[in-house]
């Protein structure tokens, strides 16, 4: 059986993947899980892509597949940054910004290199196995340290603004 580079890559990115999820499961809480979720995600949905329709791999065109795969992950690290009790999930939603923003560049600018939008739309999912690695580290370092703490940020309490004494009330 021979393997590509892109096989290769594929693989070695899956089990990085895989690897994120079970420490996020083990050492992190409900950020940490739900972010390992959208990596694995990028590799299940990229198999069920693949298996269903039939993918350019010469990149001359935005792979609509692909571009639906980083909208739900889109959507879903911009749930967890808005919400988590982190701020490394705001520089995960930004890398996955990053990934979509790609696929519009790619249909912009047709005459757009291949090799370009291939860096670009793949290149952002390194950056955040980096910064998930880093989240759940910092994130276990912080609940050794000084205990356990919320992991989702709640609403701020209700103000208790009155109206100056002379506003008008009606």
């Amino acid at each position: 059986m021979d393997l590509t580079s892109a096989d290769t890559r594929y693989w070695l990115q899956a089990a990085i993947f895989g690897l994120l999820a079970l420490s996020a499961w083990r050492w992190g809480r409900g950020p940490e899980r739900l972010l390992a979720g959208v990596l694995v995600w990028f590799s299940a949905g990229d198999a069920i892509n693949h298996a269903l329709f039939e993918v350019d791999d010469r990149y001359m065109t935005v792979d609509t597949g692909h571009l639906v795969i980083d909208l739900v992950a889109l959507a879903v690290s911009l749930a967890v940054a808005l919400r988590a009790n982190r701020i490394y999930p705001l520089w995960f939603a930004s890398f996955q910004l990053l990934a979509v923003m790609a696929h519009l560049a790619r249909d912009v600018a047709q005459e757009a290199a291949p090799l370009a939008y291939l860096v670009m739309y793949i290149g952002p999912s390194y950056c955040q196995i980096i910064v998930l690695a880093v989240g759940i580290w910092c994130h276990r370092r912080r609940e050794l340290r000084y205990g356990p703490y919320r992991s989702w940020r709640t609403s701020s309490p209700r103000s208790r603004a009155t109206a100056p004494p002379n506003w008008p009330t009606g």
